[in-house]
């Protein structure tokens, strides 16, 4: 197999979950050096995975200073990772205001911020790629039938924020494709 992502060094955030942990396989087949930044394990030595809290300004500065002091680049950032409030899932009627900003600070916020951090790394290397997590939903309205019989929903904050991200990777595309940086989006549907 053609390893295509031989020696990059590529973040990325909740490589810890379902779609993380596949997303890093995938990686590491393609020859990529994956730091993992996630909430839920210890930085260990060679930085292959770092603790990070994508909710805090100054856990992923921390982060990225560490990054770049011991690799001095980053070629890639999958933004993967999925903050959300105790109260997630609620059913839309029953949504309080302060989760509700809540989610979309943790989420939408701090993938721009970390998004806005590695670009400033990737426009002095005048190279990059920057991948969103999104999701089918931030796409198309959600099919409500699908979850009939279970105590399941989609939140309604999910598709703001997934519609909202698709949107800030069209703009980030744009603004940053002439400094040689690709900003794209990947929106799964359904994944058991």
């Amino acid at each position: 197999m053609n390893k295509r992502l031989k020696d990059k060094i590529v973040i990325i955030t909740g490589g810890n979950g379902l779609l993380g942990t596949a997303i890093i396989k995938r990686l590491k087949i393609e020859g990529a050096f994956v730091i993992n930044l996630d909430i839920n394990h210890k930085t260990n030595e060679s930085l292959s995975n770092i603790s990070c809290d994508i909710t805090s300004e100054e856990s992923i500065n921390n982060a990225l200073n560490l990054i770049i002091q011991n690799y001095s680049r980053i070629d890639g950032l999958v933004n993967n990772a999925y903050p959300r409030t105790k109260d997630w899932g609620n059913k839309f009627e029953e949504i309080k205001l302060n989760s509700w900003r809540q989610n979309i600070d943790w989420q939408l916020n701090s993938y721009f911020y970390i998004s806005q951090q590695v670009a400033i790394q990737m426009t002095k290397q005048k190279n990059g790629s920057i991948i969103n997590i999104a999701s089918i939903y931030g796409v198309v309205g959600p099919d409500f039938s699908v979850y009939d019989g279970t105590n399941m929903t989609m939140p309604a904050g999910y598709a703001a924020i997934k519609g909202g991200l698709i949107n800030l990777t069209r703009y980030m595309a744009s603004y940053f494709g002439p400094h040689n940086i690709r900003v794209n989006t990947v929106s799964p549907g359904g994944i058991f």
